[in-house]
């Protein structure tokens, strides 16, 4: 996915406060399955989502809601210091990198990031504008939006998937 590729957006969850973050991981759920690698019902799906919004918007929050919804069992916490954090959801795992650290695209690499990539688990990759040449054509992109102020403002979710898969 690169920045120039054309995006269509396909969902929005209208604005919530922080309180109501759950249930709007709850209604993104099916429209990541939708636009994801197929999968049994109630399942987790597959593929790359690139996670976008600014610093504190609640990115990692998200994905922790995600994973509660999911039933994993471990707590979601942020990869930034490790890079990458791995939970084992129900018959996938579930990949959160964070590629705010990177120097360049190049670092994202040599690290070999992109087998988390052609794997089957689903990744959820923060601060992607930092290294947008190594995630797949068919990623899909979640953005965090904040309307107000950041700590106790809206926020708002949009899905958007790469122009050339239609849908």
């Amino acid at each position: 996915m690169s920045e120039l590729q054309p995006l269509h957006r396909v969902w929005s969850s209208g604005p919530f406060d922080l309180k109501g973050l759950p249930a709007a991981a709850e209604r993104l759920i099916p429209a990541l399955t939708k636009v994801l690698r197929p999968v049994d019902d109630g399942a987790i799906p597959a593929g790359v989502v690139a996670l976008k919004g600014e610093m504190g918007a609640g990115k990692t929050t998200l994905v922790k809601a995600l994973c509660e919804a999911w039933n994993v069992e471990e707590d979601a916490v942020s990869p930034t210091f490790g890079l990458v954090q791995c939970y084992k959801g129900e018959g996938r795992s579930i990949y959160h990198l964070d590629l705010y650290r990177l120097e360049d695209e190049e670092e994202a690499w040599d690290l070999g990031l992109t087998e988390y990539f052609d794997g089957d688990g689903l990744n959820f990759v923060e601060w992607p504008e930092h290294a947008p040449g190594v995630l797949p054509a068919d990623a899909v992109l979640l953005e965090v939006c904040v309307c107000g102020p950041q700590y106790d403002g809206m926020r708002e979710l949009s899905l958007s998937i790469p122009h050339l898969r239609g849908m």
